[in-house]
């Protein structure tokens, strides 16, 4: 071959290895059994991480550039100073929502009083730290003196209002003409008609807030927060049904979940073992090998453990994402099993256990090593990610798949080298014993003859020719599949069909969603799913309220600047996120309504000038109780004689889903970066939506990088450069199909499947790669013989190694949580359409466009055995063979045709037959092995 100098010597080291291996198993049998015992004792340091920010955020998220600025200008004090619609951290809190039993509305007093009661329990427990007890009292975060509760002023007003006072929504008018702003407190409310008057609600929520700022107070909240979440698990009333979360839930539900998953793991275990030793059985007793198929698993098994153990050892922190690691890597062990297999029984089997060996790993080795280089490099290059979960994901499982690399070649050769050793000296597979031939057993009964019969040299004649002894599955590639699929009508048929798959991916595609709901992290069962369902079901209509920061020393008193600075903020509050003028917050607004209205009874109060704006401001409107929070709003210097920054609080509304979160955050960072100002908005949501924007441009990264890499390993190990270019569109056809109907699958584009897509790449270049180095290895003339060829060598390990890869994952099918459903999702589509296109798509396409392909017509010459041979012929020969069978007698005398002779004249027939004892006959492929 004129491109296949490097895989040649790999073949030919691994040949060189594999005979050293089969004359000293030993070692490698008992090695790699102490380094996994001694890597797995690793697991004894595990430390799982469950931070839901610190693994499914962003490292260079700009939210968390935001917070940094937001604390510097407008730090939170929670122990005296707290308002919950200015918080910089979600910090500690317990939340109820509570819907009514047998009623739609929760506003009725019957209800309301059970509500009180339940605020009444939970205020009034205690979390014992070091012998003492504290109540949310003692913990909670306040504000001018009071325990701060979102929901209980409204609760109270509501309770003791008289029969003409009204509720309104989203703002509620309290006596001495303060507003409540009842938009966050009341769910699913309905009107009545043409007012803001609330007529019914279906769900009233209360939030506890409890101080964080100082790490004792932290660790005393966090007691409390167990306390509320063990007294809510015990709660029953006749009247409501209630739903609750704290703010340590989600992350506590999250490290609950490897405990669950675990359990399935030794069902896949059981299940792969069972599929590989019946994979691995024959109807012959000598040449059944089910102990390989155990021992492949096992040999996958140690991988895992070996780089459990290896990455913990190093302090790579653990992750529930990491809990679907094991169920990969089995598959993938048990399908380089699969290929070792295929390539030991298309050895002579009456060559000695070395020479075998040898000639399994010169196949097999190079097959393995494009399997994991591909792999390798694939989980390399997700581990660059932005996102933490993803890279410790493809640290542990890059990782493993080298470990099972290791393991492969060294315990899994050792074990096949014994295997071997008993099938040469015609032993009994489950006996050991020496098992008589089926001709020596011809007058046993059928029974024996079926369980206890074998012979180590079927399928070689009496010259000792081997003319195959293949696996059935081998067979119907060989002899059915292949042929028929190499046929004209279902070429087209096939194409027609690549080409509908394309279109739906593509449409998919377009319909691409980005993006996790916090809640999709927890259990289906989980209280923080059905507090999260209720949330999304009553309290969508008003959401967050977004700062708007401007970090500029302003000349506020300028009405130039608060023309700029009204005309900014009213380009937030006009989009279509936002709830309008009337919710927003501002100081300033207020404070310039404030002297309009107050200038008359009180000298001096005025604000057109520096002086008087800034001493008016903290002597008079900031001390006013209703307005005392918009001192957390503005930042003075020391002497409190210039203002350093200020912000303003808009309000959003129908933030719905995902897509509105992201649309929401680029369009406020947008407006921010238009303003004459430095603004800066910030919602500690923020951080968390900061996974929708990066997530579609780093896997597209991530594809980018690894397809080019890919390309190049592809052109590097597989012997011929146009076999690279359709490996590379195999990947790009792969992944385009796996994206677009995960997402007709109702799967997001997130930290989840940026996993699988990642590992669409590797699993994309070992089914094309194999294909492709098997399709140009071939000898054979005819490209629909060399595509056959490729199915018959290849077919049987690339569809045990897809069944072995799902039913590996097939477990997660039914977890109990969004995480590991879509793991299971995203790698059946992966493992699907690879084997789709490995089996079906690449043998048509290399048909019409592979190597040699288009180098000319077949003609059947006949050997002197009497064989016939097809030859590959070009127009030019074509009309010399023609001159030479003319009935002139001149045949002698024809000469060859010059190269720009038509081909026009030329007969249409393709192939002709003639005889000539200087060709020698070609061998067979029909069951010989695959060489590099």
């Amino acid at each position: 071959m004129a491109y296949d100098c490097i895989d040649r010597g790999i073949s030919r080291l691994f040949a060189l290895y594999g005979g050293f291996l089969a004359r000293h198993p030993l070692p490698f049998l008992v090695l790699p059994v102490l380094l996994a015992g001694g890597l797995g004792a690793g697991m004894y340091f595990m430390v799982s991480d469950s931070s839901v920010e610190g693994l499914y955020t962003p490292d260079n998220g700009r939210g968390k550039t935001e917070r940094a600025e937001a604390e510097q200008h407008f730090p939170v004090n929670d122990s005296e100073a707290f308002q919950p619609s200015r918080i910089i951290t979600l910090g500690r809190s317990a939340s109820v929502i509570v819907t009514s039993k047998g009623l739609d509305d929760v506003l009725r007093i019957s209800v309301l009083r059970e509500v009180l009661s339940l605020y009444s329990n939970i205020s009034g427990l205690e979390a014992q730290v070091s012998g003492t007890n504290y109540t949310f009292a003692d913990l909670c975060a306040t504000w001018q003196s009071r325990c701060v509760v979102d929901g209980y002023q409204l609760l109270n007003f509501t309770l003791e209002k008289d029969e003409n006072t009204t509720i309104g929504y989203p703002w509620t008018n309290l006596p001495g003409g303060t507003r409540l702003f009842s938009g966050a407190t009341l769910g699913g409310v309905t009107l009545e008609p043409g007012t803001e008057d609330v007529s019914t609600a279906a769900a009233f929520k209360l939030t506890f807030y409890l101080r964080s700022e100082n790490p004792e107070d932290d660790k005393l909240s966090e007691e409390w927060e167990k306390a509320f979440l063990s007294y809510m698990d015990n709660f029953e009333s006749d009247i409501i049904d209630v739903s609750q979360t704290s703010s340590q839930s989600l992350e506590e539900e999250l490290s609950e979940l490897t405990p669950r998953i675990i359990p399935r793991f030794s069902i896949t275990f059981t299940v792969l073992i069972t599929f590989s030793i019946f994979s691995c059985m024959m109807l012959d007793m000598v040449r059944t090998k089910p102990w390989l198929g155990m021992l492949g698993v096992v040999s996958a098994g140690m991988a895992v453990v070996s780089s459990m153990g290896l990455c913990l050892y190093c302090g790579v922190k653990f992750t529930s994402v990491v809990a679907s690691m094991p169920f990969l890597i089995i598959g993938i062990g048990v399908d380089d099993m699969f290929i070792m297999i295929a390539a030991w029984r298309k050895t002579h089997p009456g060559g000695s256990v070395e020479k075998r060996m040898e000639e399994t790993y010169a196949e097999a080795a190079v097959s393995i090593t494009i399997t994991t280089i591909t792999d390798g490099l694939a989980f390399g290059i997700g581990a660059i990610t932005v996102f933490p979960a993803i890279r410790i994901f493809c640290i542990y499982t890059g990782v493993a798949v080298l470990f099972d690399y290791f393991f492969q070649v060294t315990f899994f050769g050792a074990c096949m080298v014994y295997v071997g050793r008993r099938e040469k000296a015609n032993r009994h597979a489950a006996t050991c014993m020496r098992a008589v031939t089926p001709s020596e057993a011809k007058d046993r009964s059928g029974c024996y003859r079926l369980f206890c019969t074998g012979n180590t040299l079927a399928g070689v004649n009496e010259k000792g020719e081997f003319s195959g002894s293949d696996h059935a599955i081998m067979t119907f590639f060989k002899d059915y599949f292949g042929p028929f699929i190499t046929k004209t009508w279902v070429k087209v048929i096939v194409m027609l069909m690549f080409a509908g798959y394309l279109g739906c991916a593509m449409w998919g595609c377009l319909q691409l969603r980005e993006g996790i709901r916090l809640s999709n992290l927890a259990a289906d069962d989980s209280y923080v799913v059905s507090y999260n369902n209720k949330d999304d079901q009553n309290f969508m209509s008003y959401g967050a309220k977004i700062s708007v920061g401007f970090t500029d020393e302003l000349e506020y008193w300028n009405t130039t600047v608060q023309s700029e600075i009204e005309n900014t903020l009213s380009l937030f509050e006009e989009t279509s996120f936002t709830s309008g003028k009337n919710e927003t917050e501002s100081w300033l607004r207020d404070y310039l309504d404030f002297i309009d209205q107050f200038s008359s009874i009180i000298p001096g109060l005025n604000a057109s000038r520096k002086e008087p704006f800034i001493t008016n401001l903290k002597d008079h409107f900031l001390t006013n109780v209703h307005f005392k929070r918009y001192e957390l709003d503005i930042e003075f210097n020391d002497n409190k004689s210039e203002i350093l920054a200020s912000r303003f609080l808009v309000q959003t509304k129908e933030i719905t889903n995902s897509v509105r979160e992201k649309e929401m955050v680029i369009k406020m960072r947008d407006l921010a970066d238009q303003s004459p100002f430095q603004t800066t908005v910030y919602h500690p949501s923020f951080i968390f939506y900061d996974q929708y924007i990066a997530i579609l441009p780093n896997t597209l990264q991530n594809l980018g990088i690894a397809t080019a890499t890919m390309f190049v390993v592809a052109l590097v190990l597989v012997p011929h450069p146009v076999c690279s270019v359709w490996v590379t569109l195999s990947i790009a056809s792969i992944c385009t199909g796996v994206v677009g109907y995960m997402t007709l699958w109702d799967v997001n584009l997130d930290a989840i499947s940026m996993i699988n897509i990642i590992m669409c790449i590797g699993f994309s270049v070992d089914f094309s790669a194999h294909i492709t180095y098997a399709f140009v290895s071939c000898k054979e003339d005819s490209s629909n013989a060399r595509s056959v060829f490729a199915l018959y060598t290849l077919g049987m390990p690339i569809l045990q190694g897809s069944l072995s890869t799902i039913l590996g994952v097939a477990a997660l099918s039914t977890a109990p949580s969004y995480i590991f459903r879509t793991f299971f999702k995203t790698m059946f589509l992966v493992i699907l359409l690879g084997a789709m296109h490995g089996l079906v798509v690449l043998p048509v396409l290399l048909t019409f466009m592979g190597p040699g392909a288009c180098r000319g017509r077949q003609v059947v010459r006949e050997t002197p055995s009497g064989q016939h041979r097809n030859v590959l012929i070009d127009d030019n020969m074509r009309a010399w063979i023609d001159s030479l069978k003319k009935p002139d007698g001149n045949n002698s005398k024809s000469e060859r045709p010059s190269s720009d002779q038509s081909s026009s004249t030329l007969p249409t027939s393709s192939q002709y037959t003639y005889s000539n004892p200087s060709f020698e006959p070609e061998q067979t492929w029909s069951g010989s092995a695959l060489k590099a």
